[in-house]
């Protein structure tokens, strides 16, 4: 068997396809047609553990990515979120790559290329995680980076000039990591590394000499092969961090520009013969608590609450240096047991305000919020929980 005449056949299909889809008069429907054909090459020719379809990744930080041409995805474990054949929502810890397709690669499609994949590079966790391939045994593994690349059909000009954009565009990135692997045209040729861009580890390693970036391998007819056995090789080097469902259940909401958890939990008093409502923060509170609370280590935060540092506290588990924010307008004082006293039910009270606050997180950070003073301007219903739920949950 001559894989290259396999290949080749398999390319000369694609552009068959492709050259058919252009009596498509509709743009979309174009666009449409020659993405199918090419998602399903790699449907048919990758392995079966790699799922194909197409639309967007979200983090369990809720940060989403642009809408993405081709996405694989781990397919024997990837729940999809919003599953349709034409988009789908894919949670990023099951995602191997995606591809950019296009018809014709000019200079604005190759931009708009770029942009595309560092807007799924851009939500990246910089966290490494442990594998355990076998009983007892564990393995220090880099976050994986996914594998990345733009193929076209065709271009209005060369591979040197394909090349020299890309140079260009590499320049202009804050970050040369939120490059594309490669730059591909079906039938001419390839743009970038020949080497393996990751290791056993999951190290998402660029060449040193930069300049190999942008080279240029004019493999002509042999391209779909060459690039087959490029992407299946990253593929396959590529370990997935474990998908935690949990934190995808307890995803931050988008309140105005700010990402927020632990914000709903919130039951309002009922009205006689009323019935209890759930509540949350609304903008006008976030915006309060962010522009009013004050950075304090966990240590000082302790001291804060409760007066002292609690006996045991650095077998807690806490990070004595890390932050937190707090919102104590008022500076009321830590608790005290010498500030308790029995009211006439002979009930224990507080004899002064002290700084009593609940947790939430904005942005990633834990923000302990005194709400004594806050009023039902700073609050809104809930709609997606009642009191039953919010209790069950």
């Amino acid at each position: 068997m001559d894989l290259h005449k396999v290949f080749e056949s398999i390319s000369i299909q694609l552009v068959a396809e492709f050259t058919k889809s252009s009596q498509v008069k509709h743009s979309g429907g174009k666009g449409d047609l020659r993405e199918d054909a090419f998602r399903n090459f790699l449907s048919e020719h990758l392995p079966r553990k790699y799922g194909v379809g197409r639309g967007e990744v979200i983090t369990s930080n809720n940060e989403v990515s642009g809408e993405l041409d081709i996405v694989i995805y781990d397919n024997d474990h990837c729940p999809l979120f919003i599953k349709s054949s034409s988009h789908s929502v894919y949670p990023l810890e099951s995602v191997y790559g995606v591809i950019s397709m296009k018809s014709h690669l000019d200079s604005t499609e190759l931009k708009d290329a770029y942009k595309n994949i560092a807007s799924l590079k851009k939500i990246l966790k910089n966290e490494s995680f442990t594998l355990n391939p076998t009983p007892g045994f564990s393995i220090g593994m880099a976050n994986p980076t996914p594998v990345t690349g733009v193929v076209a059909y065709a271009a209005n000009r060369s591979l040197d000039a394909v090349a020299k954009q890309v140079e260009e565009l590499d320049k202009g990135l804050s970050d040369i990591s939120l490059r594309p692997d490669f730059v591909a045209i079906i039938g001419e040729g390839i743009v970038g590394p020949r080497e393996s861009l990751r290791d056993e580890i999951n190290q998402y390693n660029l060449p040193e000499n930069r300049n190999d970036l942008f080279k240029v391998r004019k493999t002509g007819r042999h391209t779909l092969l060459k690039l087959y056995m490029q992407v299946l090789r990253e593929l396959n080097t590529t370990a997935l961090r474990p998908l935690e469902l949990n934190d995808y259940l307890d995803m931050p909401r988008l309140i105005g520009k700010y990402r927020v958890r632990k914000h709903n939990r919130f039951v309002s008093t009922p009205n006689k013969g009323g019935e209890a409502i759930v509540k949350r923060f609304n903008l006008k509170a976030i915006e309060e608590i962010v522009s009013k609370s004050t950075k304090v280590t966990v240590e000082q935060h302790f001291k804060n609450l409760t007066g002292s540092i609690p006996q045991g506290f650095e077998n807690m588990g806490y990070d004595i240096n890390s932050y937190i924010y707090e919102y104590n307008p008022k500076r009321l004082p830590p608790v005290s047991s010498s500030q308790v006293e029995l009211d006439e039910h002979n009930r224990p009270r507080f004899k002064i305000p002290v700084f009593q606050p609940v947790f939430l997180f904005i942005d990633g950070e834990q923000f302990a919020v005194d709400i004594r003073d806050f009023g039902d301007e700073m609050y809104e219903d809930e709609p997606d929980f009642t009191v039953d739920e919010l209790m069950s949950s």
